[in-house]
């Protein structure tokens, strides 16, 4: 059955007489006439003020509903699961900061504001839609292919980085997810990940508003306040952002600008003794690809930018690629450019000792208790003001999950989905923001950032799904070398990666999907 999703924008509409309903759900859609403005100026005055009463009465009882995600999803009001059991397989990690199984299912309350959120958007949804949610915590590790292979049906959702994904589609065992009843466009999936991962109108995987990891993946640039302030008081940087005047250039006259060389060996170097340098930026040596794809370069992009569009090596095909590897040679290179393990990077900038720091959104949480700290968030800066915009990369540690075909009830899967995003949407999206905003970081506007952040995220699948490692590998090896050899590197390995690209479409391609 076709779900109708009617949102609060449609209040806003009314409000101004325009009664639009376009609602999509897949591929089907299911339009109304409305009335035109040509034919309202042909009523009669008695008609006029009647039509204007009517609206008004509409208008004032969709203004005092308010959308808060504990009722059910406009559309879905006739969804019952009958008491189900959902089982979601979580998986692990090395490091237990990126084992993902608290995205789903949390145990109680405990006062931490993303935390109760989960249990929350959980508790109401057993509530309205009768089932219950459950996680298998380390399931993709420990029984989750076998039971999908068995078809047992044991688990609705297997959650995985997003590397994974490509192993996995091949196998025949997984949803194609365009093939659902699921309204793709709708803001709490996220529009990047879909559209730069799927090809040939195939999507194996999905990243939503439940996905936090997927968030706290994104590489992004922190500042120091203090330090900031101490040599750019009057310079507003969110302004820059705002006004896309964030660039490479900005960005690396302040590095140079702030950095200073307190033990006066003419050197600047990370160290933590009272003497320590101060420089403009730290971060590691994947600041590099965050730089490379900041600048708008792809290793990897589609023939076009829809679900249809098929993947093609960009390598051959990026009229400024050898311009930004020079400009990313000048600036990663730069006296006041530190790049150093992961926890010099924390340390730098709680010691305020750097301006700039490059890494991972989470890095953010994991400083909460630095006393005295002060960081705002930032995107990484455009290559110039004539770029169309802001990108950002998430790193594989994104979390992403997969439907197995094991599980028989597609629709039942598409029904979940929907609702266990739209919820995470309006409960667990909200707290996750809310908890940067005022407990991580110092003001208001990082929440502003975060927002410009999210929405330029981008996922080559040349990096997360591995199609071109090696050059990944060697834009790092031409910065620290100062040696530009994109052209020559490019021809060589943009082969590679077509070989590649070419055996993934061609696997998806027999893949029968039409379940």
């Amino acid at each position: 059955m076709c779900k109708k999703v009617i949102t609060a924008l449609l209040s806003v509409l009314m409000v101004l007489s325009v009664i639009l309903f376009a609602v999509s759900c897949g591929s089907k859609t299911d339009t109304k006439e409305t009335t035109t403005g040509k034919e309202t100026t042909a009523t009669t005055a008695e008609q006029t003020n009647q039509t204007e009463t009517t609206t008004e009465e509409v208008t004032t009882e969709e203004l005092t509903t308010e959308l808060t995600g504990r009722e059910k999803l406009s559309g879905y009001e006739d969804v019952d699961f009958g008491g189900k059991t959902f089982l979601i397989a979580s998986h692990l990690d090395s490091d237990p900061d990126w084992a993902n199984a608290a995205d789903f299912w949390v145990e109680g309350l405990t006062n931490n504001a993303i935390n109760d959120a989960v249990f929350e958007r959980n508790r109401i949804m057993q509530t309205l839609y009768n089932c219950k949610i459950e996680v298998d915590d380390g399931g993709w590790e420990n029984g989750f292919n076998a039971s999908v292979a068995s078809g047992d049906g044991r688990y609705i959702l297997g959650s995985a980085n997003s590397r994974s994904v490509v192993n996995l589609s091949k196998t025949g065992n997984y949803y194609n997810l365009l093939k659902m009843d699921v309204d793709w466009t709708q803001p709490w999936w996220d529009q990047n990940y879909i559209i730069d991962t799927s090809t040939d109108g195939k999507l194996f995987g999905v990243l939503g508003d439940f996905s936090l990891h997927a968030m706290s993946a994104t590489w992004i640039m922190f500042y120091n306040k203090d330090v900031y302030e101490s040599k750019f008081s009057e310079a507003d940087i969110y302004g820059l952002v705002r006004e896309k005047k964030w660039t490479f250039d900005v960005m690396a006259d302040m590095i140079d600008k702030v950095k200073n060389d307190a033990n006066g060996d003419s050197q600047y170097t990370f160290t933590e003794g009272s003497d320590a340098d101060t420089v403009g930026l730290m971060t590691t040596a994947h600041n590099d690809r965050g730089l490379y794809f900041a600048a708008g370069l792809r290793y990897v992009t589609k023939t076009e930018q829809t679900t249809n569009g098929s993947f093609v090596s960009a390598l051959t095909n990026q009229p400024t690629a050898n311009d930004v590897i020079d400009k990313l040679i000048e600036v990663v290179n730069m006296e006041g450019y530190i790049s150093g393990g992961y926890t010099d990077v924390q340390k730098a900038i709680q010691n305020g000792t750097t301006l700039f720091a490059g890494e991972v959104l989470d890095v953010l949480r994991r400083m909460a208790g630095a006393e005295n700290l002060r960081v705002g968030v930032l995107p990484h800066p455009m290559l110039n003001e004539s770029q169309e915009g802001y990108h950002c990369y998430v790193n594989d540690k994104a979390t992403v999950v997969v439907a197995p075909t094991s599980y028989s009830d597609m629709d039942t899967v598409a029904d979940f989905l929907t609702l266990f995003a739209y919820h995470s949407s309006m409960l667990v999206r909200p707290a996750y923001i809310n908890t940067f905003k005022y407990s991580y970081s110092s003001d208001e506007e990082s929440a502003e950032m975060l927002d410009i952040i999210f929405s330029c995220r981008i996922y080559d699948v040349g990096y997360i799904d591995g199609f071109s490692t090696s050059m990944d590998g060697y834009v790092s090896t031409m910065i620290s070398n100062k040696k530009n050899q994109y052209t020559k590197a490019s021809q060589s390995f943009a082969t590679k990666d077509t070989a590649a690209i070419e055996e993934y479409r061609n696997a998806l391609a027999a893949i029968d999907d039409n379940y």
